[in-house]
C-alpha cells in the first residue's frame, strides 16, 4: 500500500505544467508542534506533539499542562516524550486534558495503555493523561484520535507507571 498522499501527489505533479510540485514535495510530512509550556492545542496543530527538549530534564521546577481543544472528528494527535527524563518533583509531571471546550476539563477518555509490558484498557472515560515525574522518559508516547465525541488513546510506556490515563 502506498503511503497516504502518494498517489495523488504522483498525478498532480503530471498536471497543471508542475504547478503543484512544490505543494506535492511536503504533501506527505507531518505536522510536528514542539510544546514545553502549558499550551492548549488547535486542530490545525493535529498531528506529532514533542514534549520537552531532548538531552534536558523536563520540568525541574514544575511540570505542564497541555489541553486538547473541542472534540472534532478526525482529529489526531501523537505525544513524544523528548526530554530524557521528568523531575523527581511531585508537581513535575505532563499532563494532557481532554476538554469539552479547549478549556473546561471533560471525561471523553479512554483506551490502551501499555507500559513496562503490562497492558491496561482504559473503558470508563477519564479525562487526564499523565508522563508521570520521576518515571517517564524520552520516547514515552501516547497517541489519540477523536471521533467527535471522545478521544481514544493507545499509551507506551517504557517504566511501569510512567505513563497514566486516569
Amino acid at each position: 500500500m502506498a503511503k497516504i498522499g502518494e498517489v495523488l501527489k504522483a498525478q498532480l505533479k503530471k498536471s497543471q505544467a508542475n504547478y503543484f510540485d512544490g505543494l506535492c514535495n511536503d504533501m506527505v510530512k507531518h505536522n510536528v508542534t514542539n510544546v514545553n509550556a502549558a499550551k492548549t492545542l488547535t486542530p490545525e496543530e493535529a498531528g506529532v506533539i514533542v514534549l520537552g527538549v531532548v538531552g534536558t530534564q523536563q520540568a525541574s521546577g514544575t511540570g505542564f499542562a497541555v489541553k486538547l481543544p473541542t472534540p472534532q472528528r478526525g482529529i489526531w494527535y501523537n505525544f513524544v516524550l523528548a526530554a530524557p527524563s521528568v523531575a523527581n518533583n511531585s508537581n513535575a509531571a505532563i499532563t494532557v486534558t481532554t476538554t469539552s471546550n479547549g478549556s473546561t476539563a471533560a471525561d471523553l477518555a479512554v483506551g490502551h495503555v501499555a507500559t513496562n509490558n503490562a497492558s491496561t484498557n482504559v473503558v470508563a472515560v477519564v479525562d487526564v493523561l499523565t508522563f508521570v515525574h520521576n518515571k517517564a522518559t524520552a520516547g514515552d508516547r501516547a497517541m489519540c484520535v477523536c471521533d467527535g465525541t471522545n478521544w481514544f488513546f493507545d499509551v507506551v510506556g517504557d517504566a511501569a507507571g510512567a505513563i497514566t490515563l486516569a
